[in-house]
């Protein structure tokens, strides 16, 4: 189960939530796999996640997006994840992401990968921190009124919401329609079931467990 804590602020929504995510009082369901790959779209998973209250939704949310896009689970539970670039290396400067500050660049995508991301061969990834921002989206993201004021993880968590109400998956979410929030976040995260960015995304069985366990 998900330990540790998530601060969040809705800042769009001129809202605070403060959630602290703990173990869970029950194992997770298990997931019918035949059901799952039987099914038509990402709506049909609706039944298989377990909502709770709309901040719990979103912090189960979070933890499932950077579960999605770690490798490691040890990453994601000692927070880790916040201070891991594309590929795996790591930085420690969060006065902003970690292109603007010079201690990263970008890494060379293959080239069906940058097909699949409209881009020319030779393209590179950004990626960075617990939701992999690339620098375009984290320049866009970090510039809304008020300005964050860092990369640190409580900025990283803000600007993912913020990204997740800009792409209309916040309300879904906070609704308790995660299925349908991940059919909308899944063209945002490559590691999402349903991605088209051919960037391995995750099988529907392993998110639906994520966001589960921590839905405190």
């Amino acid at each position: 189960m998900k330990k540790g804590a998530i601060g969040l602020a809705l800042v769009g929504l001129g809202a605070l939530y403060l959630l602290r995510g703990g173990e869970g009082s029950g194992e997770v369901s298990p997931v019918d796999s035949e059901a799952l790959m039987n099914a038509d779209n990402n709506q049909n998973f609706g039944g298989y996640f377990t909502p709770g209250t709309p901040q719990q939704n979103v912090a189960a949310f979070l933890h499932m997006i950077q579960s999605s896009e770690h490798v490691y689970p040890r990453d994601v539970e000692n927070q880790a994840a916040y201070s891991t670039f594309y590929g795996g290396s790591t930085f420690l400067n969060f006065a902003d992401h970690p292109v603007n500050t010079g201690k990263k660049v970008g890494v060379k995508l293959s080239a069906a990968q940058c097909r699949a991301s409209g881009l020319k061969p030779g393209c590179v990834s950004t990626a960075a921190g617990a939701y992999q921002f690339i620098k375009p989206t984290w320049d866009r993201i970090r510039a809304i009124s008020p300005r964050l004021p860092d990369f640190s993880p409580d900025s990283q968590d803000i600007a993912a919401i913020r990204l997740l109400n800009q792409i209309g998956a916040l309300a879904l979410i906070e609704a308790g329609d995660i299925g349908g929030a991940v059919s909308r976040a899944s063209k945002t995260w490559a590691s999402l079931p349903g991605s088209l960015a051919q960037q391995n995304p995750r099988q529907m069985a392993f998110i639906i467990d994520r966001f589960n366990e921590a839905v405190a």
